[in-house]
């Protein structure tokens, strides 16, 4: 049942951030709320949206590692989750012709880590890693939503602050389940 949810809850936060994508007022608009890149260049938010985009590129990345090298299926199933939801967002800032940049020096320190480690040592340290991310994660989108006047960007920093905070706290009982 658990699952389901799970995933009912990701396919409606996807779906609507295509509605708003679509509903909104237009390119520029979408570009504003979901554009780590480019959105906001002229501020000081850019480092921010550039961060962020950099955690979930790590995160993306090491979640698909973890869908092949993951021991423990609940292990297994939170990479899917998480793989799938980065994916989406990935896809849709390509659909809007923004590039999604390669992790950062500490993303490719944690995937240069988790390659040299298999079985219950990988799932320990993939879920250590996607807590860690996450952590960080909220800590930026925190301070992205405080920094930015944009009424837009501070709605859907709300809306992704709920799902990173899911992230660290499903990921955490996981990690104590492992230990």
């Amino acid at each position: 049942m658990e699952n389901k949810d799970q995933s009912s809850r990701r396919s409606f936060l996807t779906n609507s951030i295509k509605s708003a994508v679509i509903i909104g007022a237009g390119t520029s608009f979408a570009s504003t709320i979901l554009n780590p890149l480019t959105a906001l260049a002229q501020s000081p938010t850019l480092a921010l949206q550039t961060k962020i985009a950099a955690l979930g590129s790590t995160s993306l990345k090491s979640s698909k590692l973890a869908l092949t090298k993951g021991k423990n299926a609940e292990v297994k199933m939170f990479a899917k989750f998480e793989s799938t939801e980065q994916e989406t967002v990935g896809k849709i800032l390509t659909d809007m012709g923004t590039p999604v940049p390669v992790e950062n020096k500490e993303g490719k320190d944690i995937l240069a880590k988790l390659t040299t480690l298999n079985g219950s040592a990988f799932d320990k340290a993939f879920m250590q890693a996607q807590v860690d991310t996450h952590i960080k994660l909220k800590a930026a989108v925190s301070s992205l939503m405080t920094a930015t006047a944009d009424k837009h960007t501070k709605h859907i920093t709300s809306l992704a602050l709920v799902t990173i905070q899911e992230h660290i706290e499903r990921g955490t009982l996981l990690l104590n389940k492992l230990a």
